[in-house]
Formats: structure tokens, C-alpha cells, sequence
């Protein structure tokens, strides 16, 4: 193999670990003396532990769940058992990733190779130890890795090694051939996967004969994965935090194995990238969490992320910054599995010789206002500390895929280093009633019509047909900040939203629903991120008391009637956590144009009601307002801005 890392790299991170995160370690050598049992936890095994079999049984759906057949045959755990030999020097944990090699090449013949369309979406794109995917997967950040360990332990491939090669040459194959078919317009996160996986083959086995040109067409290919999968702006096509990440990821290892190797990419390719590790930063909550907008997680990824763009660019502002947010343990914890692929990091982020994070105000901040425009994402802060105020809010239909969730005009609120009022996340991709709701507009921080989601849920990748929706400014004056989206997936009727933000203060957001009959009844949901909420129907208030930071949602403009109902978050996959849910529903009476103004005020300690004094909605020379008494300050706000109003959102 190309670009061993010296083992003297890897006993200088496997101190680093013990030094900065023993529990990390802790938790790397239970999970794998569970792999040495058979034990894994994979996607349907609801965050449990489960027998796969002592070595896997790898075409088994013991879950009757596909993604536990295409997570098992990625074989992520042999990471975890590689970790443990370098932590331990305990010569198990390698000897099993051996075994289960072979076992897996034995047990796993590969297909034979055709190239036309229809028989090889049959035959790669089944549940299936050999779906393309996986392919691309496990050759590109799994069987490199464990086999560079096994290669520095003399005598340990002797006699395996050219049953290796063959595999890796079947892959390799599959790769080239038929991948291609299937996305002639490098236009998904599918084949930029495929396309890493083949470039790793080309550049860390190049022995094999066809590396060359394997090489050549994959880096031709993932410049055009670049080019077509990240907007302008640098986000990834999908909208979905978590597959930006993930790409460019990917992207980020591709940059950084060609450098290695001598080899330039495009200035176009770098420049896409450097944009997408400013759409990675802009992404994320002000503790450093990723938004789990659409099918994504509420996870640190973006640590990866942004030292994999700090240490190919080498620009490390953005780094930094995240540090700041997260704080220290969280970004160690997020950037170990990087150290042993990335040595080098542990100089680049100073984290060898100190662990102290620069203050946010010493570093260059970006904007706080980003709008991507190709995707319909604003993202907007007050400040760039852990105590802003922070608001992602999209309005993109028709959606990209079925990884986008049935959300036009929802938003993801926090304040104070607390999450508020937020998206629930994804849960997973299979059971179909728990899909359906995490992906369902009554779970979001939207507007829906007599109940029903704005465009028709057919399974856990489909939808019926949508209409247009999108953001259609933003506006940032200082004091406030304005962003407005509008949707007609309800035609006639139309939602027009529009959020405003007084910086450090409150989020005010004004809803306008057009083309309404009096038999129309209109919800407001509110997804909190609490155990518990209160409702004051006089009011029309609802808040949380549960959490250090609170939240009260106050509507004003029509009379409502409050719900709650028991939710849940999931911050990652099979994972959950309860929250509440809160539905304001207006049960009609009015054709035409109704119109509804709500404040989300944070609070800490108990809620005191007096500070919200009063909210009302009227019209004024044709022009609707709202008007806002908090505490002792009055605010009065146009529900449709002209951008002429000065000192007014």
C-alpha cells in the first residue's frame, strides 16, 4: 500500500487519546469485546446490541430491516477492533478483522459483472452484501485502513494477501463499470461515494493494473460530483446537513490522498469546497451541533468536516471557531477516528501542545446572515458564541429526494446554548409509522390546512407532486434580521412566512394565509425540545419550564385553541428522546386572508407572564402590522417589508 503512515504515528495518537480522552478508549474497547462476541448495534437494532453471528452472518436480515444488511457489510466495526489493537497492542482485535475478512470473501462471492442497466439495478441494488454502495463504502474508508495495520505486522498478510487483492481488484471493477451507468449525471451523493471508493483503490493499491485509469476517471468523475452535488454557495444538493457533511467528507479525503500523491485538482474543485466548509459552519446551532434538518442528525460532524477543510486548505479560522462553540472534550471526541488516517492534525489544530480554545471575538466571524440561494436555506445568527440566537429556516419544494422532509417554511430556533424550538431529526429510514411522522409537517415548525401535510407522504422515499416554494429575502438591519418564504402546495391558498429576528431578544414569526374559505381550519405547530409545556388558552401562550433555557409561544391574530402531545427527538439514528409537541389550531370562520403573529421569547428561571404585556394584529392604511409590548419596550412590525421602513422590520 501507497502512504503508510509510520507506527510511530500511531502510538503518538494512541497517547494523545489516553491523555485527552480515556473514555473514549473506554468506550472503544467495550464495543469491541461485543464485536469479539458477535455483539454489533446497526441500523434497525434500535440502538441495541444484537448477535450478527461469530463471524457475521452477512447475507442474514435478522431485523428485516435493508439498512442492517447494508450497514453490516460496510464493516465499520473493523475499525472499532483495528482501534483496539493500536490502543491495547492485544493481538485479537486484529487476528478477528482477519478472520472476518476472509470469512467475508469466502461467504461473499462477487456477482459477475454486467454493465447492462436493468440487470445490474437487480443485481447491485439489491439488499445485499454487494449493493453498490457498499462497495464504495468499505473500500473507501474501511479496508484501506485495517489493511495498512495488518501490512506493519510482519508475516501477517503472507499468505491472505492475494486473496485480498483479488477482492479489492472485484470491487475495483464493479466500481468502474457499473456505477457510471447508473448516475451519468454525477448528480448523487450514491455515486460521489462510488467515485471516493474507486480513487481510494487507484492511489493506495497501485499495484493492481487497472489503478491508473481507475484513478484518472475517478478524480474526472468527482470533479464532476463537485461541480453538480454543492450549490454555488457550497451546499450539498440533498439540503440535508448531514449529507453535506458526509460528502464532503468524502471530498475532503479525496483532496487530501491526491496531494499526497502529487496530484492537483481543479481550482474549481477547491474553490466549491472552500465553500462548503462555509455552508458546514453556517449549519450549525450555536454549540456546534449540525441542524438535524431533513434526514440528518444533531451530531458534531462538522468538527470533521472543518479539519479535514482546515488541513487541505490550510485556513484554519473556521476550525477554530467550531472549537470555540463545542468546546474542547466535544471536538477532541468528534476528531479521533480522524488522528490515525491524519496524524498531522494534532499539530495543525495545536491540540498536541494545548488544548486552550481562542475566544470567537479573536477570530475572523463569518457573516451572520448566509443564504443559499440554489437550496432555499437562510441561516442567521445573532453572534457567533455559544449564547446566540440562531434560526435555520428553509422553504425548497419541490424537494431534491426523498431524504428532504414535508416541511416548507419550518425553522429550527435557539438561544442561550439551548435548542428550543427545533427540527426532531430522522430516527430512521425504515419502520414506516415512525417515517411518517418524523417527516410529516405537524412534526415540524410549520403552517399546515385542515390537518393535511402540503404535499401527500407515499412511502419512506416518495412523495406525491409538489408546488413551488422558496425564501424570497433576506434582510439584515442591525437590530433585526427578516427573512420571508412563500409556498403553494396548498393552491389556492398560499403561506407566506416570514421570520424576524431582534438580536438577542426574541424571534417574531408572522404567517399570512391567502385564498382561505370559511370551512378552512389552520395549524400552527410547535415542535419543543422539552419534556413538558404549559398552555394558557386566554393568552394563547404556550411554554416550557423543564429546561435551564425556556421557551414561551405566544400567537396573537386570531383565536386559537391549544394541544399537546407527546413527541420525541432523535439526535441520531435509532435513537429518541421525548419532547412536546404544541398545535394552535384556528377552526375557521373567516374567508380569505387570515393572518397570525407569534413571538418565541426565551427565558430563564420561572416564566413570568407579565413581561409579555401585549400582541395584537391589525391594519393600518392597507397595510397589515402587528404590534409587540414586551417588558418595556413596543415594537410595531409590517407583515409584507418593502425594504423602505426604517428602524421597522
Amino acid at each position: 500500500m501507497n502512504n503508510l503512515p509510520h507506527v510511530c504515528n500511531f502510538t503518538e495518537v494512541c497517547n494523545f487519546i489516553r491523555r485527552y480522552s480515556p473514555d473514549y478508549i473506554q468506550r472503544t474497547m467495550h464495543s469491541a469485546d461485543m464485536a469479539l462476541q458477535g455483539k454489533l448495534i446497526l441500523s434497525g437494532t434500535r440502538g441495541q446490541w444484537l448477535v450478527v453471528g461469530n463471524p457475521p452472518e452477512w447475507h442474514d436480515n435478522k431485523v428485516n430491516n435493508n439498512g442492517y444488511i447494508w450497514m453490516l457489510n460496510r464493516m465499520n466495526h473493523w475499525l472499532i477492533l483495528t482501534y483496539a489493537y493500536l490502543f491495547s497492542n492485544q493481538r485479537k482485535y486484529i487476528d478477528r478483522v482477519l478472520l472476518e475478512l476472509l470469512d467475508w470473501i469466502e461467504s461473499c462471492p462477487a456477482p459477475a459483472l454486467t454493465v447492462d442497466v436493468k440487470e445490474a439495478q437487480r443485481v447491485y441494488g439489491s439488499v445485499d452484501p454487494w449493493r453498490q454502495l457498499e462497495v464504495g463504502e468499505r473500500v473507501g474508508n474501511v479496508w484501506p485502513f485495517v489493511i495498512r495495520v495488518m501490512d506493519q505486522i510482519p508475516g501477517m498478510l503472507d499468505s491472505a494477501r492475494p486473496t485480498i487483492l483479488k477482492s479489492i481488484l472485484d470491487h475495483g471493477r464493479i466500481l468502474r463499470e457499473v456505477c457510471p451507468k447508473f448516475w451519468p449525471n454525477a448528480d448523487h451523493n450514491y455515486y460521489l461515494t462510488e467515485m471516493w471508493g474507486l480513487y481510494s483503490i487507484a492511489l493506495n493499491f497501485p499495484a493492481l493494473e487497472e489503478s491508473a485509469e481507475w484513478g484518472a476517471f475517478a478524480q474526472q468523475e468527482l470533479e464532476r460530483c463537485m461541480s453538480s452535488q454543492f450549490s454555488k454557495q457550497g451546499g450539498q444538493l440533498e439540503g440535508c446537513p448531514s449529507y453535506h457533511n458526509f460528502t464532503t467528507i468524502y471530498m475532503g479525503k479525496v483532496a487530501l490522498l491526491a496531494r499526497k500523491n502529487g496530484i492537483s485538482l481543479s481550482e474549481a474543485f477547491v474553490e466549491r469546497f472552500r465553500q462548503a466548509m462555509n455552508y458546514c459552519i453556517q449549519t450549525c446551532r450555536p454549540t456546534g451541533q449540525v441542524v438535524p434538518w431533513g434526514d440528518s442528525d444533531a451530531d458534531y460532524k462538522a468538527a470533521v468536516t472543518l479539519s479535514l477543510g482546515a488541513l487541505f486548505l490550510g485556513e484554519n479560522n473556521l476550525v477554530r471557531l467550531l472549537q470555540s462553540l463545542m468546546g474542547e472534550q466535544k471536538f477532541v471526541n468528534a476528531i479521533i477516528p480522524l488522528l490515525f488516517d491524519y496524524p498531522e492534525l494534532l499539530s495543525l489544530t495545536g491540540l498536541l501542545n494545548s488544548l486552550n480554545v481562542p475566544a470567537a471575538e479573536e477570530l475572523d466571524e463569518p457573516p451572520r446572515v448566509f443564504w443559499d440561494k440554489e437550496l432555499d436555506q437562510v441561516s442567521i445568527r445573532s453572534d457567533w458564541s455559544r449564547q446566540a440566537f440562531s434560526v435555520f429556516f428553509v422553504c425548497r419544494t419541490p424537494v431534491y429526494n426523498g431524504h428532504a422532509h414535508i416541511d416548507p417554511s419550518s425553522f429550527d430556533f435557539s438561544a442561550w446554548g439551548q435548542p428550543l424550538v427545533v427540527d426532531p431529526g430522522r430516527y430512521n429510514y425504515w419502520w414506516l409509522e415512525e417515517r411518517r411522522k418524523f417527516k410529516s409537517a405537524a412534526w415540524h415548525n410549520t403552517l399546515t390546512i385542515n390537518g393535511k401535510d402540503p404535499f401527500e407522504y407515499l412511502s419512506s422515499w416518495e412523495y406525491g407532486p409538489q408546488k413551488q416554494g422558496k425564501i424570497e429575502y433576506v434582510v439584515d438591519s442591525g437590530d433585526w434580521i427578516r427573512a420571508s418564504a412563500v409556498h403553494h402546495n396548498y393552491e389556492p391558498i398560499i403561506h407566506r412566512r416570514d421570520l424576524v429576528m431582534f438580536t438577542g431578544q426574541f424571534l417574531l414569526v408572522l404567517d399570512e394565509v391567502s385564498g382561505l374559505t370559511e370551512q378552512d381550519t389552520v395549524q400552527l405547530n410547535w415542535h419543543l425540545d422539552a419534556v413538558q409545556s404549559h398552555w394558557n388558552e386566554d393568552r394563547q401562550i404556550a411554554y416550557t419550564q423543564s429546561n435551564e433555557v425556556n421557551v414561551a409561544v405566544w400567537t396573537a391574530g386570531r383565536k386559537v385553541y391549544g394541544e399537546r402531545k407527546e413527541a420525541s427527538i432523535s439526535d441520531k439514528m435509532d435513537h429518541l428522546r421525548p419532547s412536546t409537541r404544541v398545535i394552535m389550531s384556528d377552526y375557521g370562520g373567516m374567508a380569505g386572508v387570515r393572518r397570525y403573529a407569534t413571538v418565541l421569547f426565551p427565558f430563564r428561571g420561572k416564566f413570568q407572564q407579565d413581561q409579555l404585556r401585549s400582541l395584537e394584529v391589525y391594519e393600518k392604511n392597507g397595510e397589515a402590522f402587528c404590534q409587540m409590548k414586551l417588558d418595556h419596550s413596543s415594537y410595531e412590525v409590517v407583515f409584507k417589508y418593502y425594504g423602505k421602513q426604517k428602524g421597522e422590520a
